[in-house]
Parts: structure tokens; sequence; C-alpha cells
């Protein structure tokens, strides 16, 4: 039997639906703080304690959000991929901004990540860390505590050890990726599944490349 999407919200009432361009996005909800109801939560996915939604956001099969000595805030357009584990300590929340993608297996603790950073595959973002404004974390990195990584660098490891390529980052693409999600969470809602056509991801692309003028004006892409 097909499970249907839902709020994941045990313990609260929010069970609006409100139209985001297109088919309705269910409540994603944590117990105290999600004040969107048109972000997408899977129903195998666990929100608790203190975590903040943003609008048109995904949380997908098997992540776990646990908000339960700090706060959880993730801005609009971010999708925390299968498998994922975002968790807090008593000294800080963490913080993950607008048009974010963060990969299946990634583990954040109590980290600040910028607006349109690719975190990839496995990634590990320790304590402290500061993931700078369209930043690639390339697949299976281990960022330490502490670490600073600077705005629209690439982050590659090889061998355990980070090489950091500044400016490298192809932030475009990791807008276009936060694009895909929403509808991918769309799609969900009205259990539709299948490839994009070669029309629609060069709609998704173009759109980012606007998206990304307007969050880093003057910036070239």
């Amino acid at each position: 039997m097909k499970s249907k999407p839902r709020s994941v919200a045990r313990k609260t009432t929010a069970t609006a639906k409100r139209r985001v361009g297109g088919p309705t996005l269910k409540s994603g909800a944590g117990s105290k703080k999600n004040q969107e109801p048109h972000c997408y939560v899977h129903p195998d996915a666990t929100v608790m304690g203190d975590v903040v939604i943003g609008k048109d956001s995904s949380i997908w099969p098997g992540a776990v959000l646990r908000g339960d000595m700090n706060q959880i805030k993730i801005g609009s357009m971010v999708n925390i991929q299968d498998n994922c584990t975002l968790h807090v300590d008593n000294k800080a929340g963490l913080n993950i901004g607008d048009y974010t993608l963060v990969g299946h297996n990634c583990m954040l603790h109590s980290c600040t990540i910028g607006r349109a950073c690719l975190i990839g595959i496995g990634s590990i973002i320790l304590e402290g860390a500061v993931i700078g404004d369209g930043a690639m974390i390339t697949a299976g990195c281990l960022i330490r505590g502490g670490k600073k990584i600077p705005p629209f660098a690439l982050v590659v490891s090889n061998g355990g050890e980070l090489t950091v390529y500044e400016n490298k980052a192809k932030t475009v693409l990791t807008i276009a990726g936060s694009i895909e999600y929403l509808e991918l969470a769309r799609r969900a809602v009205k259990e539709t599944y299948g490839p994009f056509t070669k029309e629609q991801e060069e709609e998704f692309l173009s759109q980012a490349k606007g998206i990304y003028k307007e969050l880093f004006e003057g910036r070239s892409s």
C-alpha cells in the first residue's frame, strides 16, 4: 500500500494546505516553531523539537531533524535528502540558508550553511563550522568543527585531506537542483514519478540563473 504524504507533527494541529504555484504541498512541522504550511515532509522523515522549515522546502525519507537542545532553522527552497541527520547542542543551533541542497546521508551538527550551497552526499559538517554562500562541498567531505569555508568555494576530499578551490563553485547548478526538488515534492504529493524532460531541465536552469542574479547581485555566475 502506498503511503500518503502527511505532516510529521504529532503534537500539533498543523494541517493547513496552501498553493505554491502548483499542487498543494502539505504541512511539515517541528513541534513548536514551524510557520510555513507549504513545505513537504515525507511521512518517513522525523522532525522533532524546535525546528523551523521555510517555504517550499522539502524533507525526504529517513531524514532526522532533532531540535531538542537548540533551534534548527531551514530557509526557503531547501531540500534535506534521504537519511540525513541534523542535530544541535546546547551552545549553538543549526542554520541553513535559502536554496541550499543537502545530499543523501549527510550529517550536520550545530553548524551554519549559507545560501545556495551544495552539501554533497555523505558529507559531515561539525559544530561551529561555517559554509559560505554559494559554496559546493563535494561528496564525502568532513568539515571539522570551527572551520570556515569561503563563499563560492569548491571543496574536494582526497584521502581525507580537503582541498579548497576558491571561487570555483558552480552555484547556478545548485540553485537549479533546488528548483528541481520543489517540483519533485509537488510530484510526490500527487504520487507522480518519472524523469524530467530536457525542456524542463532547461527551464530549471534558466530560472536558476535569474535567482542567482537576485541573490548575488553584481556577481558573475
